[in-house]
């Protein structure tokens, strides 16, 4: 299986895309991906969907910022010190930033120490409801202050002057620079902040940007992002709904130039630059508040069902190494590498089965059936259900149903048997297992894996990486959740691309590297 260590696409330019003239005569080297829905905000200390990630990405500096090979390099930051525990970062501004307007035009703020002192405070304020309060619950008395039991002015982060940040840590974590190029760790000033009365961020007058692009036009059409043209660099960068395109293909919408890049689950050559990864594992569901209380009868079913053959398209699937998809990271940390792949349900099914029976007290188990999604493969679920007809005489039911009400009656635990897709929305898989440790959610999995989830969520490195390795292991060695086929999918990009930067889990894009010949 194809693991991807680090998200990055780093494209050879092989053809020509035709330039469109800008304003002012600059050539507009414009790069068009597409977005379930246009950006409704962009605040970045709340940025979550995929499409508020790449704005944010784009329309604000942190300290840091990726390069397209993955590394870090200096943003906003010119130069900076650790001490020697590793619990105080000292980080000097570059002298002379300011904030952007719509349009590009400057703003008479400057940036300052400060702006990072009140966006990590908002970050832990109650009533911001920051995605990124975990991540940054490393910074001293950071859930004092969220929980209120603290003033925010006691949070460990200061500014001395308008060039110098200190930030404190509770514990010394390695990976703190990485997770300073977050959206939730970009400068935010209060003064502006507050001007705009409870709107910061949801309008084009109530935004100033201080990264690479700014904000040139915001309509329900789409969010197009500017920048001055430099050489062959990306200068245009458009998020757009797929709303327009007469049926067409993955391929046809990138030669066509509906869009420069798009997600796509199929196979076959294209012609175009692609990179295969994997978000998605398909498992076996069993709700323990049913029949399948019983650890022996999951563990029959699960030891059959490793058995049934991949869907014959090898490109789209593989067998599964785990409950969490291939690619997933812990703070830079290849999750898989770390947590080895889990082994197949031992056994014997048949003795298993039979034991099953006895404990639940019947002669055979009828009326049962299993929860299957409109996107599963109908000739894997056929398979699947043959061999379990075959090897223990047990009929059941498959019960389809829309995608949507899927995930619906899953989450309120409204089936016996499911086929689930399981999809990493970050690169970090702790979300992802974190749903079995909800005891009003799908599978409660128990107090103990929910405490040991709670461990990882406090912990940070190879500690939070071996942590969530040992819940996922236990979800499979219970029989509770047991993984079946990894789904392959692909980014599809017009040749002409260089130096793109891409995150399948959101997903998400950075063109600032990003050339276009």
């Amino acid at each position: 299986m194809n693991r991807i260590r680090k998200h990055i696409l780093c494209l050879p330019c092989a053809a020509l895309l035709l330039p469109m003239a800008a304003c002012g005569g600059d050539t507009l080297r414009s790069f068009t991906w597409f977005v379930e829905e246009i950006p409704a905000n962009l605040d970045p200390q709340i940025a979550a969907t995929s499409a508020e990630l790449i704005a944010c990405t784009h329309l604000y500096s942190g300290l840091f910022r990726q390069n397209a090979d993955g590394s870090l390099e200096n943003d906003l930051c010119e130069s900076y010190t650790v001490s020697a525990d590793g619990l105080t970062y000292t980080f000097t501004l570059r002298p002379g930033l300011t904030y952007r307007k719509a349009r590009g035009g400057e703003a008479e703020y400057p940036v300052t120490a400060a702006d990072f002192v009140f966006a990590f405070r908002r970050v832990f304020r109650a009533e911001t409801a920051s995605p990124y309060a975990a991540s940054f619950a490393g910074i001293r008395n950071s859930a004092a202050v969220l929980d209120g039991t603290l003033d925010e002015s006691a949070l460990g982060v200061s500014a001395p002057d308008d060039t110098t940040l200190v930030i404190q840590l509770s514990a010394p974590d390695v990976h703190f620079p990485e997770k300073l190029t977050l959206p939730g760790a970009m400068p935010c000033n209060e003064a502006f902040f507050d001007s705009t009365q409870g709107t910061y961020g949801l309008s084009s007058s109530a935004v100033l940007s201080c990264g690479p692009f700014y904000l040139y036009n915001w309509t329900s059409s789409g969010l197009f992002l500017r920048r001055a043209a430099d050489g062959h660099l990306v200068n245009s960068l458009r998020l757009v709904q797929n709303t327009d395109t007469s049926g067409m293909g993955p391929t046809e919408l990138v030669e066509n130039e509906k869009c420069t890049a798009i997600l796509d689950s199929g196979s076959g050559d294209t012609g175009l630059t692609e990179l295969s990864y994997s978000d998605t594992t398909w498992c076996l569901l069993f709700n323990p508040d049913t029949v399948f209380a019983d650890q022996a009868l999951r563990q029959a079913l699960s030891i059959a069902a490793r058995e049934v053959s991949l869907p014959d398209d090898e490109t789209l699937y593989t067998a599964a190494a785990g409950i969490v998809p291939d690619g997933a990271a812990v703070d830079s940390l290849d999750y898989r590498d770390g947590a080895g792949d889990l082994a197949a349900p031992a056994g014997d099914g048949a003795a298993l089965y039979a034991q099953a029976l006895d404990e639940v007290g019947v002669e055979n188990l009828s009326g049962l059936s299993i929860l299957v999604p409109e996107s599963a493969d109908s000739a894997y679920v056929q398979a699947l259900n043959g061999l379990w007809q075959t090897r223990y005489s047990l009929f059941l039911n498959v019960e389809t149903v829309p995608d949507e009400e899927f995930a619906a009656r899953c989450a309120s635990g409204r089936y016996t048997l499911a086929l689930a897709p399981l999809t990493l929305t970050r690169s970090d898989p702790y979300a992802l297992l974190a749903i079995f440790a909800d005891d009003a959610g799908d599978c409660y999995a128990g107090d103990e894996y929910a405490a040991l989830l709670g461990r990882a969520a406090a912990a940070a490195g190879r500690s939070r990486l071996s942590l969530l390795a040992e819940a996922e292991r236990q979800l499979a060695a219970d029989c509770l959740v047991t993984p079946l086929y990894a789904q392959q999918k692909r980014l599809l990009v017009d040749p002409a691309v260089e130096g793109l930067r891409f995150e399948p889990y959101g997903p998400v894009l950075d063109v600032t590297g990003a050339t276009m010949e």
